[in-house]
């Protein structure tokens, strides 16, 4: 079964693989399209919010289930291991457990503030392992974080978050018995931490930079110092992880930054050296 953009579910009798027939229930693009895993039905989904269930041998449509639940386009969909349920991400910010026989959902989670539209937020993939039995569900928003959620706990939230645009500078930081911290920047202005230990990363809290992260450094008492193509300066309280204090313009634009064991903070830029202090531009 494939579904496209035309709006067509077509069903494939094989192998070798031909045509068998076509339907078209949805009414705008289709996005995902899953058959469950004893192969007796599959589920499609798509930008018109709707989820239609088929006959996983004919590929005959079978029922519509959740209209209206999701309020925004339903971007990916996958089968639990027993084929009694599945699981949805839409653009409404929401993860959905569905009861396929029921035709009902029986789990919601919504991510990000109440109440708040956050395009990040959308929950454009997600993933229901075939291989665990503990409930494990994976979901994927636009900005590229990972959350990992549990079936039947609706409090269960572990946000692994990282970059989904290249990695444009890196530094380490020594964190004295709890070992090394790795400070990665990319492209679009995020900067991450990682512990070296465990391999996860999190994300630097507070106003940022806007674009291009040029370069990081890391100075003694646990201060991280960067540099972007937004032609400023910004520190980094490394044990918080949280950007401090406002951004302090360059001359020019960074390209590259280092820090002495005397506090001194120097920037390479397009048109010649600046030095800084404490954040601050140093005479």
């Amino acid at each position: 079964m494939t579904g496209s953009d035309d709006t067509s579910l077509v069903f494939y009798h094989g192998a070798p693989f031909k045509f068998n027939t076509s339907v078209r229930k949805h009414q705008r693009f289709i996005y995902g399209v899953a058959f469950s895993p004893d192969g007796s039905s599959i589920v499609s989904v798509g930008a018109d919010k709707r989820i239609f269930l088929l006959d996983g041998k004919t590929g005959d449509p079978k029922t519509e289930i959740g209209a209206g639940e999701h309020k925004g386009s339903i971007f990916g969909v996958s089968w639990a291991r027993d084929s009694k349920k599945f699981v949805t991400s839409s653009a409404d910010q929401t993860v959905k457990i569905w009861d396929a026989e029921a035709g009902k959902a029986v789990q919601t989670w919504r991510m990000g503030e109440e109440g708040k539209v956050s395009v990040p937020d959308h929950q454009v993939g997600v993933v229901w392992p075939s291989g665990r039995f503990d409930g494990l569900i994976i979901s994927l928003n636009l900005h590229g974080d990972l959350t990992y959620l549990s079936e039947g706990d609706p409090a269960s939230r572990n946000i692994l978050h990282s970059h989904d645009k290249n990695i444009t500078a890196v530094a380490t930081s020594e964190s004295g018995n709890s070992g090394a911290t790795l400070f990665t920047g990319s492209s679009d202005g995020r900067i991450c931490n990682w512990d070296t230990s465990s391999g996860r990363a999190g994300l630097i809290d507070g106003s940022g930079h806007s674009n291009y992260v040029a370069a990081i450094s890391a100075a003694p008492e646990g201060r991280i110092y960067s540099v972007g193509w937004d032609d400023s300066l910004r520190s980094i309280d490394a044990s918080s992880a949280v950007f401090t204090g406002q951004a302090t313009a360059t001359d020019g634009q960074p390209k590259g930054i280092a820090t002495t064991t005397d506090g001194l903070t120097v920037v390479a830029t397009h048109k010649g050296i600046e030095t800084f202090k404490d954040g601050q531009k140093h005479k």
